[in-house]
């Protein structure tokens, strides 16, 4: 994907860069975002996490796919577990929840930090989510981001552009460290009601084999048969109350893209992502349905270990696929992806499959081989 401009013009910030006026600066409950707002789509995402809150197809609607807390949140940055541990908790999971939404990042891992960690003040899912993003660049349909990861020492941009009915992504992590380390990189992408309905979403990908996070045997399964104690068809969202559900899967190593995509016929509203299988080649399903939340999570990745650099260092590859990157001393890792939307017709029976090719992002539909295809410039 076309940069709006290299990362390595972006130094480790021992003097401040010069920021453009934040033309797109909107509050969002309550809290400072940008947005990109066009004649198709609005997208905003958060100043504080880089969480993108919503994505919203204007043609389809009002409708947020992602996941929206049913509670308020708060900037990250701002968590005392004295004030706000009696909302959040005040575990290592809180300062995180306290504040995400959306699509978040999990870098430079995914999951829980070490107990020592913990002690030393690391969050859940890495410090993209818990510190302030700021605007390198605006214009009327594209935002280019920086953040400086202080503890990890890795400075990172998100460069977004919006067209037509397709938003692309182009990120880069930079180490700014003397030392080679292990990174996991997730981009933890979560929808919730109304939008996530029992009977009325459903969800496909381009998946293989995987197994349950938490089996420590990992017995294998089959995409779309998930399990968390009960079997559950991960093309569907289960309608019973029941443990957290997390499953990781490959991406069909014979093929160059993998996708995620879910689509609510009640909405006429079609959504996903695309991008590299090498680039991410596994995808972890969360899904909770209990009294408090209800999510599912289609979450492409590098890695499928949550757990932090101790723990991915130790992993060995996993049906020789490779569960974690290095990223180098003074180097950088670039990774892009695209999300899409559309709307579906009435009786429509879901996606087949989702190629690119001739300018084309084709959205084949099951039994009926009908394309929707969207413009692809990337």
């Amino acid at each position: 994907m076309r940069s709006l401009r290299d990362a390595s013009t972006h130094p480790y910030p021992n003097r401040p860069i010069d920021l453009l006026p934040y033309r797109q600066m909107i509050k969002f409950q309550e809290r400072n975002a940008w947005q990109i707002d066009t004649s198709t789509l609005r997208m905003t995402i958060l100043e504080c996490g880089g969480h993108i809150a919503e994505i919203v197809y204007k043609p389809a609607g009002d409708i947020n796919p992602l996941w929206i807390q049913n509670r308020p949140t708060i900037d990250s940055d701002q968590f005392d577990p004295a004030i706000h541990g009696a909302i959040y908790g005040t575990d290592g999971e809180a300062k995180l929840i306290s504040g995400i939404l959306g699509h978040n990042l999990c870098f430079p891992f995914w999951g829980l930090p070490s107990k020592s960690e913990e002690a030393a003040g690391m969050t859940c899912h890495g410090e993209t989510n818990v510190v302030r993003w700021k605007a390198l660049e605006t214009t009327a349909n594209s935002l280019h981001l920086g953040v400086t990861l202080p503890d990890a020492a890795i400075y990172f941009t998100r460069e977004i552009r919006c067209q037509a009915q397709v938003i692309y992504f182009s990120e880069t992590a930079r180490n700014l460290s003397a030392w080679d380390r292990p990174v996991g990189w997730c981009e933890h992408v979560t929808f919730s009601p109304p939008f996530l309905a029992v009977g009325d979403t459903s969800f496909a990908s381009n998946l293989t084999r995987g197994f349950s996070i938490y089996d420590p045997s990992r017995r294998e399964l089959t995409w779309p048969h998930g399990e968390e104690g009960i079997p559950h068809l991960l093309t569907g969202y289960r309608a019973t109350h029941g443990p957290d559900l997390v499953n990781s899967f490959l991406v069909d190593p014979e093929r160059e893209h993998g996708y995620i995509v879910a689509w609510n016929p009640r909405f006429s509203l079609l959504i996903g992502y695309i991008f590299s299988r090498v680039e991410f080649p596994w995808v972890n399903v969360w899904e909770a349905n209990n009294t408090k939340m209800q999510t599912r999570g289609m979450e492409f990745s590098n890695t499928p270990i949550d757990g932090t650099s101790k723990k991915l260092a130790q992993q060995e590859p996993i049906w020789g696929v490779p569960a974690y990157e290095w990223l180098d001393a003074k180097a950088q890792l670039r990774k892009s992806f695209a999300a899409f939307v559309s709307l579906v017709p009435d009786g429509y029976r879901g996606v087949a499959d989702i190629t690119i090719g001739d300018g084309k992002l084709n959205i084949a539909e099951n039994e009926t081989g009908n394309i929707i295809a969207l413009e692809w410039a990337p």
